[in-house]
């Protein structure tokens, strides 16, 4: 199972303009996540990682075993032009939470946003227990 993850080639920046933006948008996707609905959790990612691993399947595995979140609160948002597995010509921006879920009080979770065109796409995603 393969799960992206940013790797040495961040490097933290002061807030830019697209910053709220990337958030947001891991936010939104984060809630669906959180409702269970990860089918369409997995359907939201960016294309090109739907078919590098079964998301279905990883976020059933790692999320829901958590339970419900009691408590999400950004961390830090990291700027990245290269990503192992992804294409380099892409801007990404990993928004990391510090998450606490029923049955894990301390976690990080970390979402890896892809700027396609204007938007923000999901290209990865992982928790990381304590």
């Amino acid at each position: 199972m393969m799960s992206l993850v940013v790797g040495t080639c961040i490097i933290a920046a002061a807030a830019r303009p697209d910053d709220e933006a990337a958030r947001d948008a891991a936010v939104q996707w984060l809630r669906i996540v959180d409702s269970g609905n990860y089918k369409d959790a997995a359907l939201l990612m960016s294309e090109e990682v739907r078919g590098q691993q079964d998301w279905l399947s990883y976020l059933s595995a790692q999320r829901a075993p958590l339970g419900r979140v009691n408590k999400r609160q950004m961390a830090e948002v990291k700027h990245a032009t290269t990503i192992p597995g992804l294409p380099d010509v892409r801007n990404y921006v990993a928004v990391r939470f510090k998450t606490s879920f029923e049955r894990r009080p301390v976690a990080m979770e970390e979402v890896v946003m892809a700027k396609m065109g204007c938007c923000w796409e999901v290209a990865g995603y992982k928790i990381s227990h304590g």
